[in-house]
C-alpha cells in the first residue's frame, strides 16, 4: 500500500504542476481529485480486511453443519451442462467433507492437515497438505481459522454474499462466492473456474447436529492408486 500511495503522490505532483500553468482554479480541482485518489488507496485495503473479518465472524457462529446439495454446472456462456447432488459436512475448526453422489461418486475430505480426494470409479486417491490445496480448493475456508489460508484470498462483501478471489495467478479458481446470513447460517456457495465454468451449490436439509470426528478420517482403500503430493512438497 505504501508503494501505491507513493505512486499516487508522484502523479499528484505532476498533475498539480501541469494545472499550475493554467490557473489557480484548476490547481484546486487537481488537488481535490488527488485527495480522492489517496482516500481510495488508503480505504480499499481496509474494506477488504473488514469483509474477511466479517465473513470469518459469521462462519464461526456455527460450529457444526451438514446439508444435502444440488450442484448445477454451467459453461462460460451460461448454458447448464450438468447437474449433480451430494452431501456436505463441516465441523469447526478444520474438518470438512464433501461427498458427491451424482453424476459420479467422489469424496473430498479435510482431516485438519491433509486434504484427501478419492475417486472410486477410477480407484484413485490424491493427498495434499491443506495449506497447499487452499489455493485451488477454497471450500476448506468454510471451516478454517488459519490466517495463512485466508491470506491467500481477497474478500469483498455485498450484503450476505462474500466474493473471494485467489491472489495467486496460477489458481484454477477465478472466484468463490459464499452466501451466509448474519446468524452464521450458510445458504449456499458457488465457484467460477478459470475457463469460465461455474458450479452453483444449492443447500437443503440443513442441520446442526453433532458429527463424530471419525467422519472426517480417511484411509486409502486397498487396491487404490495413491498419489501422495505431500511427499513431493515437503
Amino acid at each position: 500500500m505504501k508503494k501505491t500511495v507513493k505512486n499516487l503522490c508522484v502523479i499528484a505532483g505532476a498533475i498539480t504542476y501541469g494545472f499550475a500553468t493554467v490557473g489557480k482554479a484548476n490547481v484546486q480541482k487537481a488537488l481535490l481529485f488527488v485527495a480522492a485518489l489517496l482516500t481510495l488507496a488508503l480505504t480499499a485495503p481496509l474494506a477488504l480486511a473488514d469483509a474477511a473479518d466479517e465473513l470469518q465472524t459469521r462462519l464461526q457462529k456455527v460450529s457444526v453443519f451438514s446439508a444435502d446439495f444440488t450442484q448445477n454446472v454451467s459453461s462460460a456462456n451460461g448454458k447448464q451442462v450438468q447437474q449433480g447432488s451430494g452431501k456436505i459436512q463441516i465441523k469447526r475448526p478444520n474438518l470438512f467433507r464433501m461427498d458427491n453422489k451424482k453424476p459420479q461418486e467422489t469424496q473430498i475430505i479435510a482431516d485438519g492437515k491433509t486434504l484427501w480426494f478419492y475417486d472410486p470409479f477410477v480407484e484413485q486417491v490424491t493427498a495434499n497438505w491443506v495449506s497447499d490445496a487452499v489455493n485451488n480448493t477454497p471450500f476448506v475456508l468454510l471451516t478454517s481459522n488459519d490466517p495463512s489460508h485466508w491470506n491467500q484470498y481477497n474478500v469483498q462483501q455485498n450484503s450476505d454474499t462474500f466474493v473471494l478471489k485467489p491472489k495467486a495467478k496460477n489458481s484454477n479458481i477465478k472466484q468463490f462466492d459464499i452466501r451466509i446470513d448474519g446468524n452464521g447460517v450458510l445458504k449456499g456457495f458457488s465457484t467460477i473456474e478459470k475457463d469460465g465454468q461455474s458450479n452453483l451449490y444449492i443447500l437443503r436439509n440443513i442441520n446442526n447436529n453433532n458429527i463424530a470426528d471419525s467422519v472426517f478420517s480417511f484411509s486409502v482403500p486397498k487396491g487404490a492408486e495413491f498419489d501422495d503430493q505431500r511427499k513431493k512438497k515437503k
